[in-house]
């Protein structure tokens, strides 16, 4: 005797739950199993489970079957009817589910239909473009409006995106008759069952190409130098991604262009790294430097230098601010600063400066 299954585990759901309820976790879990959709290694489980989850709904979906079903814990032998509706017969369970099956036909198949044997294409975005753009470090700071050139698909005007010659050379296919999908049935225990993919002699269109266009070679775009300009914003960062709508690749089928995302490589100077909207700096003194006081020039991003007096006895780290020579922030405006860390170098000293350095340590009494 085969195990009876619990169908309200089965779609996840509660025993009291509503039609709206039932419907709802059946979508939900079609388009997570159904063979065509299914993104695992496994297709032969996932095909058992899409098969379970329509046996689940055809019962909890019928009211006499459900009523049944939560009495006995089964709906009866093949064939039964309960004084409803069999599986797969016209005007029963599947006539149901595809009455408002829209949106998960156009999850696996890419397009939307309209009546029985009719099919259109829905619109399709096109494909999204990527590029890099290095500035330097003080476009980073200032702003800068700089131009990339690049390669992307546009519409063929030959065949109006259509791939056939003149835009008019198709006949119908005779796989799918013209409507982009094949429908193939599978009888089990429970009754006919319905499988439709995208017929894959059209990929879909419902029409074969007589002749393909000669100007994109059947494909519906050809590649054009593409120029656009770019505005980097004051204070961007390194690694952050402009996106400019509908500068990408055509779409299809009278859908929207996509989109290109710029993404920006900011040149740092390699004596300079940063911090939120700071730059760090180090300068490395002699120990006589540092103990004598000095003053070093700091190079600024943007050009030019600017002397840091470093007083007598700065001990190692030491840190000092040049107050808004750093990077602004995107938000306010307001710059950051540069952060100048002190290194003392202390190399071996010489016979002549180790005679200078007794010398000294006996004035300081150190021994």
């Amino acid at each position: 005797m085969t195990a009876r299954k619990d169908y309200y585990e089965i779609l996840g759901i509660a025993r009291d739950a509503s039609k709206d309820d039932i419907k709802r976790a059946y979508r939900k879990l079609v388009k997570q199993w159904h063979p065509d959709a299914y993104k695992g290694d496994n297709k032969k489980a996932a095909e058992e489970k899409f098969k379970e989850i329509q046996e689940a709904y055809e019962v909890l979906s019928d009211p006499q079957k459900r009523a049944m079903y939560d009495r006995f814990g089964y709906v009866g032998e093949p064939g039964y009817t309960g004084g409803g509706r069999t599986a797969g017969t016209s005007g029963g369970f599947f006539e149901d589910i595809f009455g408002d099956f829209q949106d998960i036909f156009d999850v696996f198949f890419g397009g939307s239909r309209t009546t029985r044997g009719e099919r259109v294409h829905r619109t399709v975005k096109g494909e999204d473009i990527h590029a890099t753009i290095t500035v330097e470090l003080k476009d980073a700071i200032n702003g800068k409006t700089t131009f990339l050139e690049y390669d992307r698909k546009i519409i063929c005007s030959s065949c109006k995106g259509t791939g056939a010659e003149n835009g008019t050379s198709f006949s119908t296919c005779p796989r799918c008759n013209g409507t982009g999908v094949v429908t193939e049935e599978h009888r089990s225990f429970f009754g006919v069952f319905t499988n439709t993919h995208t017929c894959e002699a059209c990929r879909g269109s419902g029409r074969i190409i007589d002749r393909r266009c000669p100007v994109c070679h059947g494909t519906g775009d050809i590649k054009e130098r593409h120029r656009v300009r770019i505005n980097i914003p004051a204070g961007v960062e390194d690694g952050a991604t402009i996106r400019l709508t509908g500068q990408g690749n055509a779409g299809k089928y009278g859908g929207p262009n996509g989109d290109l995302y710029v993404r920006v490589r900011v040149n740092m100077p390699p004596h300079y790294r940063r911090s939120g909207n700071d730059l760090l700096y180090t300068v490395e003194l002699d120990y006589t430097q540092a103990a004598l006081g000095t003053i070093v020039k700091i190079p600024l991003p943007e050009g030019g230098f600017e002397n840091l007096k470093i007083p007598a006895g700065t001990d190692p780290n030491t840190i000092f601010k040049l107050k808004g020579y750093g990077i602004p922030s995107m938000s306010s405006g307001r710059r950051g600063d540069i952060l100048v860390t002190i290194k003392v170098r202390i190399p071996k000293p010489s016979s002549k400066e180790k005679k200078l350095l007794e010398e000294l340590a006996k004035v300081k009494g150190i021994s």
